[in-house]
């Protein structure tokens, strides 16, 4: 657990540092989900739940939260192979150990943030703001993790974005899921 409180305050307090100490570390798939991935993705499906149980909405609370966290977590999957793929267009190598460790502790601060959502109004901003600080950190980990050169960073963060999106909302119309 203090690994995991460790660099969750390395992802917000000073990212670029974490990016260089995590490019070093030897990647396990099951251990980096199950000691980081799977813990922080329950976050914000927890406080959601809470938050619609207090509105009297316990069925839809339960199973969006089950759903939401499963989607979390299967988007860094799909999320790391979109980088894999997408990295030798931009000049880095397609390196999947990589891609993963980007995909995973990218989100770190939108997880984080999450733990507002049980608060109305106020709490969707900060996830927001978290949201769109854990961008900027994925911006930041590309040309050290990916190794993409600096000058396309933007770029390819862009397009891993764009991409991203598109394969979400295309699995939330497969699924019929828009909670």
């Amino acid at each position: 657990m203090e690994q995991l409180i460790a660099r969750v305050k390395g992802m917000i307090l000073s990212p670029a540092e974490e990016w260089r100490t995590i490019q070093r570390e030897p990647v396990e798939l099951l251990p980096l989900f199950t000691r980081y991935v799977m813990i922080l993705a329950a976050i914000p499906a927890v406080a959601g739940m809470l938050m619609m149980m207090m509105f009297g909405f316990f069925f839809t609370a339960i199973s969006g939260a089950i759903v939401g966290y499963i989607l979390s977590v299967a988007s860094v999957f799909v999320t790391a192979k979109i980088i894999e793929i997408l990295a030798p267009n931009f000049g880095g190598p397609q390196d999947g150990d990589a891609a993963l460790k980007l995909a995973a502790f990218a989100p770190t601060a939108a997880w984080v943030a999450g733990a507002a959502i049980i608060i109305p109004i106020l709490g969707g901003l900060v996830a927001l703001a978290g949201a769109i600080y854990a961008l900027y950190t994925l911006y930041i980990g590309v040309p050290t993790v990916m190794r993409v050169p600096q000058e396309k960073a933007l770029t390819f963060t862009l397009a891993v974005i764009g991409v991203a999106i598109v394969v979400n909302i295309a699995v939330r119309l497969l699924t019929g899921v828009f909670i």
